[in-house]
């Protein structure tokens, strides 16, 4: 009888559809097994000194007794967002593992340059910078979402050179029920913007609530939905809202997620046009954003800034509506979509299309496992 090929997997599946994806189809493959733990099972919440220390020798104790599976192993897969530890870091270089690496983002580049919340320069940056280039380093195979990211990211990590051991993979997220589309299907007089995600300087939140100035003072028949996930974060917005004189038309929601399937619900019902990313920094400008997928994955026009990685895939009236990113722009980018309902119909079917080509579950699986059956051969 023949053995299936051992894989150890190292980091976290919750939030990460394209991790469930790849563990599902391991669990049900005839050619692998593998071995995970969720990090998640060895983290308190409780902060006291004692239990901090506790936890942190029972998960330094955990992973020395995972390390007999990591040496038997075939490959070692790097699940997105996640890192090797110290003991796993020694073993793959030991027994010269081989490591598949999905690069998501970097979290250097997410702290200093985007959020800067690090600084640039200080030991703490350094430590994060090291951390993108140990990852690099150390896998034989790192999985880019895209071009444009590869770019931008092998460049911040100081290794360019490291494009020869790359892959493209697309974002991938689950297909969900078409939405209603009621505004566009000339059901309702009134259109639903929406926009979701978390608060962070990345979307550029502050301009989509300030266009919803401009769209007022047009006369538009509008209500906007933001959906976040946290009352604390959208503190600052609610209170520009009011200051702005906009809770007749913008409202705050944090208790919708697409878990639950709550906010899968809202917006097939209810939204006609989804906001994507409008942020400010290099980053912002670079990157392609979940939502713009989980959109397509409901036949949803969106409505962003262009980005590198979005014209990759998406095309202007087509798949997509660009618009600059200024308040002003993206209000009269909101009006221009309206006075064209059946164009929206062809956008959002549009937008579907390349979902089903490149950023569903099989196109995912497709290529991943192309990637697994060249390294374990």
């Amino acid at each position: 009888m023949k053995l299936e090929k051992r894989i150890y997997l190292v980091g976290s599946t919750h939030g990460s559809y394209r991790s469930r994806a790849l563990l599902e189809y391991l669990a049900a493959s005839p050619k692998y097994c593998y071995f995970h733990k969720d990090p998640r099972f060895l983290v308190s919440k409780n902060r006291t000194f004692f239990c901090r220390l506790l936890f942190e020798v029972l998960r330094t104790f955990d992973q020395i007794l995972s390390l007999p599976a990591l040496v038997i192993s075939d490959v070692v897969y790097i699940l997105p967002m996640s890192n090797l530890r110290f003991f796993e870091r020694i073993v793959i270089r030991i027994f010269k593992k081989k490591v598949i690496g999905e690069f998501y983002i970097s979290v250097y580049d997410t702290l200093v340059n985007d959020r800067k919340t690090v600084k640039k320069g200080s030991i703490k940056a350094l430590k994060l910078l090291k951390s993108d280039q140990r990852f690099i380093d150390i896998c034989e195979h790192v999985v880019f979402l895209n071009a444009s990211e590869r770019e931008y990211y092998l460049a911040i990590a100081e290794r360019p050179k490291a494009i020869a051991k790359t892959t493209l993979i697309p974002l991938a997220t689950s297909l969900k029920d078409k939405v209603n589309s009621s505004f566009a299907n000339k059901q309702r007089d009134k259109v639903i913007l929406c926009w979701w995600g978390t608060f962070i300087p990345l979307h550029g939140l502050d301009k989509i609530i300030e266009s919803a100035v401009y769209l007022k003072k047009s006369g538009l028949n509008f209500s906007l939905y933001l959906f976040g996930t946290s009352e604390d974060l959208s503190k600052v917005y609610r209170e520009k809202i009011e200051q702005l004189d906009l809770s007749d038309y913008v409202s705050i929601d944090n208790t919708k997620n697409f878990s639950d399937k709550s906010l899968d619900t809202f917006l097939i019902e209810n939204c006609d046009i989804a906001f994507g990313n409008f942020g400010d920094s290099e980053k912002a400008k670079t990157v392609m954003i979940n939502k713009i997928v989980e959109a397509a994955s409901m036949t949803l026009p969106v409505v962003s800034q262009q980005t590198k990685a979005l014209t990759e895939y998406f095309k202007d009236n087509e798949s997509i509506y660009f618009c600059e990113s200024h308040p002003q722009k993206i209000a009269e980018r909101v009006l221009d979509i309206t006075k064209g309902k059946q164009q929206m119909l062809i956008v959002a079917q549009g937008s579907f299309d390349l979902y089903v080509k490149h950023f569903s579950k099989k196109s995912y699986l497709h290529e991943i496992v192309k990637i697994l059956d060249k390294v374990i051969k």
